[in-house]
């Protein structure tokens, strides 16, 4: 059963649509609770907002890379692929995500400090 991971790839997914149209509606204020945290972010209201609005393609990509292994893991269940086949699209698929996170981050981090520079 491959429920878990797919339910996950669709939470983190729906969380990226919905981050991407809190920012592109200038909806997020910096605080500490949601959001890109990093020194550089939080460090003025400019940093923060040139760092979300730079995050928002990776997070349009990261939606969509999570739904593309949703629907993959969907497939191994209904077409009774091998349990490997789904076992790798699982584990792949966060391993994919977190370095696109990571990578989320560091353009975050670039943006900001151009914003205060």
């Amino acid at each position: 059963m491959f429920y878990p991971p797919l339910i996950g790839y669709l939470v983190f997914a729906v969380v990226c649509v919905v981050l991407v149209q809190v920012i592109r509606g200038d909806r997020l204020p910096r605080n500490r609770a949601i959001g890109i945290r990093s020194a550089k972010t939080m460090r003025s209201d400019a940093a923060w907002r040139a760092g979300h609005r730079a995050a928002v393609p990776m997070l349009i990509t990261i939606g969509i890379i999570a739904i593309g292994y949703a629907l993959a893991l969907l497939g191994v269940e209904f077409f009774a692929w091998p349990k490997a086949v789904g076992d790798v699209l699982a584990v792949s698929g966060w391993l994919l995500i977190l370095g696109l996170f990571i990578r989320v981050w560091l353009t975050a981090n670039r943006a900001a400090q151009s914003a205060d520079d």
